[in-house]
Parts: structure tokens; C-alpha cells; sequence
């Protein structure tokens, strides 16, 4: 049973598509420039195509990217979310993979306490995000050391998945979930 799910974990078996494509599905390029036009400045996310060439267009959320002081400290935060397509012509079906990260580092103190320390954190997942929403809002000394918001954002993923599908079952395509990167990329 063990083996299994550790296939499964490693995306054997996983389901890429093709069974509910309908017969009239547009070309692969005509799909290509309709994702590409979603892109609007009151957008917080960018789809573009991918810069490495993995696979065919990322969608780009920076959430967050800020650095500020406090007490004794200087402070950055960094927090993504990314959404990789591969358009797949054959089964008519756009597999995506998510991923979403942050990074943050502090130099400085322990508190209110002037001690010389440094930290580093990093998470990382790319799979399939099920349930999420977050908020965060923080204030501190900006770096020109006036006071305010340093970041704030609203984060929920099924905002711009709702979108791709909706372009990607109007072409006639499939939108499919997919765990592992190998299931994006071109290779």
C-alpha cells in the first residue's frame, strides 16, 4: 500500500487529460494568445510565457516584496505564488502545476534586546494547492525610516484559476491538475 501512494506521490498514474475535450476545440495557437490576453493592469498576476522555456506560460503573482525596519532590525519579506501551463495539442488539454513560496530574513535584534543575530526562512510547495486564502498586512519603519504599511496583500489562488478555465472551456480544451513538474514541462 506504501508503494502506492509513493507512486501516486510521484505522479504515476496522474490523469493528463483528453477525455472531456470537445470536438470543436480551437488550434493551440488561437488558446495560446487568449491566455496571454488576460493579462489587464488591474490585474495583481501576470500570465507571460516561460522565460526557462520548461513549459508553455506562468502565471506570476508577487504577492509581497518589501523591506523595512524595526526596533533594532532590518527585515525583507518575499512571497510568490506561480502557476505553470503546458498547452498539450494532442489531448486538447492545458495541464497546470502551482507553486507558491516566501522568503524572509531579519538582521539584527532578538526583541527589544540589541543583539547581533541574523535569520533566514524559506518554504516552498508546487503541487496542488486545494484550500488557501491569506491575508497579511504589516506596518514598521519603511526604509526611509518614515512609519507606515510596509506590505499588505490578499491572497486566494481559485481568483485567477477561475479565469483560465473559464478561457480554457470556452476554446473546448481541458483544464487538468497535475502534481509534479514533469507533467508541465516540454520534455
Amino acid at each position: 500500500m506504501g508503494i502506492y501512494f509513493a507512486l501516486r506521490a510521484l505522479g504515476f498514474g496522474e490523469y493528463l487529460g483528453g477525455k472531456r475535450a470537445k470536438p470543436w476545440a480551437v488550434p493551440r495557437n488561437v488558446l495560446y494568445s487568449r491566455l496571454l490576453a488576460l493579462n489587464s493592469d488591474d490585474l495583481p498576476y501576470e500570465v507571460k510565457p516561460d522565460e526557462r522555456g520548461r513549459c508553455d506560460l506562468v502565471l506570476e503573482w508577487k504577492l509581497a516584496d518589501a523591506k523595512w525596519y524595526w526596533v533594532f532590525s532590518k527585515n525583507r519579506f518575499s512571497r510568490w505564488y506561480k502557476l505553470y501551463m503546458l498547452l498539450d495539442d494532442s489531448r486538447k488539454s492545458v495541464r497546470y502545476l502551482e507553486e507558491t513560496g516566501s522568503i524572509t530574513w531579519r538582521v539584527g535584534s532578538e526583541g527589544l534586546v540589541p543583539v547581533v543575530s541574523a535569520s533566514y526562512g524559506r518554504s516552498f510547495f508546487r503541487g496542488r494547492i486545494l484550500f488557501a486564502r491569506e491575508y497579511s498586512t504589516v506596518y514598521g519603519l519603511k526604509e526611509d525610516l518614515r512609519p507606515g504599511k510596509v506590505y499588505s496583500y490578499r491572497f486566494d489562488p481559485s481568483e485567477p484559476l477561475r479565469r483560465i478555465r473559464r478561457v480554457v472551456e470556452e476554446a473546448g480544451w481541458e483544464l487538468v491538475p497535475v502534481t509534479v513538474m514533469r507533467h508541465v514541462s516540454k520534455s
